[in-house]
């Protein structure tokens, strides 16, 4: 999902991704019998009670006011990055920038985002919810039209500044799902919410992206995306004042977190693979442009793709019973990426291109899966700063990889893709040494409850 959204998405998805098709298929065949019951009834009678499921129709997917306005509020919001972020690194050299800077500049993204996380769970517990999230969303629309207005790339990062200070609300909205669900709905309304909603928008977004850069200009998907975080600040401007349940978890820091080792081996293997998979894919636009030719409207189109891979890979995780377990769907996801890496580098057709996209989903899906895999090892005590812990390791490699990767591609635009598949190799044995590790972990737990 975007420059700071895919951090984002990825970053809230607690869940997983694999748990949101399978949350979603489950409504589905509840929708289904309920049909098959009634079948007595008559046919308009079922067709409301369809149209009642669809979001901002009657019950909603069973969502209540806050929940649905943020399904509706993050959809837009992803789509606003969906216009912008396949195309962002060819906008930034069109500015004048050479690959290095183009890398620099989206590496500096990654740097401000962390600032704004750092303090953003306590402005979350000072400032009301509401406000902090449309002040937040509001900086992010103003940084998205100061990317448009930018005369060159030195003012993209300002611009970049003021846009990532839209993080600063990402814990509120968390806060706010969390206290409208209980223990029952409180997963799939977060996959509902983080997960189904983007993926639809990135289906159509890219492509609309890809379509205003060929017949307008670069900066016109900067325009649209600025529209869209609006239309996504209106949603969530209709927020209900939410009051907390009183019901907290015993406080604990960032000592515990770090005192517990099967989340200090998760979240370094979560570094290490947005380090060496985000430098592979960062500079794939302008590698495509500058050695093959390819069109900025097809280059946007291929972000389209890529959210259908991730789509398609969330319903083969959620149907196979052997990636029911996250370790087991991560070593798939990851292993699309080096099969990506190869076409990029012996291909030339548009169609293999695609391809590449489309195993690119597998780079997103991975994100999510991460906080499956803490979800299962992390006493619940622990799980919120093992989440954040996760956020800021996870974007610290993130923040590196594009410096990486621009340094690389000065070298040769090949370079950053055979350095990523080089990298591949020990990211596979880490993640092969955790999974061992976990079942390990689960051996004993089972071990000490037989005791």
């Amino acid at each position: 999902m975007g420059m700071g959204s895919r951090g984002l998405v990825r970053g809230h998805l607690n869940a997983g991704f694999y748990t949101c098709v399978s949350g979603v298929m489950g409504d589905a065949t509840g929708i289904a019998s309920g049909v098959r019951e009634q079948a007595s009834e008559s046919s308009p009678s079922r067709r409301r009670r369809l149209f009642r499921r669809i979001p901002g129709i009657g019950s909603g997917f069973g969502l209540g006011h806050n929940n649905l306005i943020l399904f509706w509020g993050m959809f837009f919001n992803e789509a606003s990055w969906g216009f912008i972020q396949t195309l962002t690194p060819i906008y930034i050299e069109s500015l004048g920038a050479s690959p290095g800077v183009v890398g620099l500049v989206i590496g500096i993204q990654g740097i401000m985002r962390l600032i704004f996380l750092g303090p953003s769970g306590m402005l979350a517990d000072r400032i009301p919810i509401r406000r902090l999230i449309v002040i937040g969303r509001s900086c992010t629309t103003l940084g998205i039209l100061l990317f448009a207005l930018a005369p060159s790339w030195i003012w993209l990062i300002p611009a970049s500044f003021v846009m990532a200070g839209g993080n600063i609300a990402f814990p509120a909205i968390s806060k706010v799902i969390a206290d409208g669900t209980d223990d029952r709905t409180r997963t799939r309304t977060f996959t509902l919410i983080y997960t189904v909603g983007p993926s639809t928008a990135l289906l159509l977004s890219p492509s609309m992206g890809g379509l205003l850069a060929d017949f307008v200009n670069l900066r016109s998907i900067f325009i649209a995306g600025a529209i869209a975080q609006a239309i996504a600040v209106l949603f969530f401007s209709r927020l209900r004042p939410v009051e907390s349940t009183g019901a907290q978890i015993a406080s604990v820091g960032y000592r515990d977190v770090l005192a517990y080792r099967p989340v200090l081996v998760v979240c370094g293997m979560f570094l290490g693979i947005l380090l060496v998979l985000t430098m592979g894919f960062t500079l794939v636009p302008n590698y495509l442009e500058d050695v093959h030719g390819i069109g900025i409207g097809t280059i946007g189109r291929f972000g389209s793709i890529s959210a259908a891979g991730s789509v398609l890979l969330g319903i083969l995780i959620a149907r196979v019973r052997f990636f029911s377990r996250p370790l087991n769907a991560l070593l798939l996801t990851v292993l699309l990426c080096p099969v990506a890496f190869v076409l990029l580098i012996g291909g030339s057709d548009t169609a293999v291109f695609a391809l590449v996209y489309f195993c690119r989903g597998g780079y997103f899906v991975s994100w999510g899966l991460v906080f499956a895999i803490l979800g299962e090892v992390t006493p619940e005590r622990l799980r919120s700063r093992s989440f954040a812990l996760a956020e800021v390791l996870g974007g610290i490699g993130f923040a590196i990889a594009p410096f990486a990767a621009g340094a690389l591609y000065e070298v040769g635009p090949r370079v950053p893709l055979v350095a990523a598949l080089i990298g591949i190799l020990p990211l596979m044995l880490a993640i092969l040494a955790v999974r061992r590790y976990v079942h390990q972990l689960e051996v004993k737990s089972l071990e000490s409850v037989a005791a």
